[in-house]
């Protein structure tokens, strides 16, 4: 995928769980993440032309790869909604 507004995106990003993750386009098609506190890297997101997102790494928490996925796709505000339906299914809303 190649997010056409990615300069309007958010470059850094601080996720539910208070990590800040910058979020750096590569040369393929995904993004690079990196904890720019600390340093590290932190894998990358990839996306195929559908906008179905991998993450290849082993850092970040399921949570917070969704989370990046839709900054960086654009679906922020859907991811919201589903992840507050999720916790409301679940009770602890």
């Amino acid at each position: 995928m190649r997010n056409k507004l990615f300069d309007d995106l958010p470059k850094s990003v601080k996720v539910s769980s208070g990590k800040w993750v910058q979020i750096l386009p590569d040369k393929g098609e995904g993004y690079a993440l990196y904890n720019p506190l600390t340093e590290k890297e932190l894998g990358r997101l990839l996306f195929d032309a559908s906008d179905n997102w991998v993450y290849d790494g082993d850092v970040l928490t399921v949570d917070e790869q969704e989370e990046l996925a839709g900054k960086i796709a654009g679906h922020q505000k859907e991811m919201d909604e589903l992840l507050n339906t999720l916790k409301e299914d679940n009770g602890t809303a």
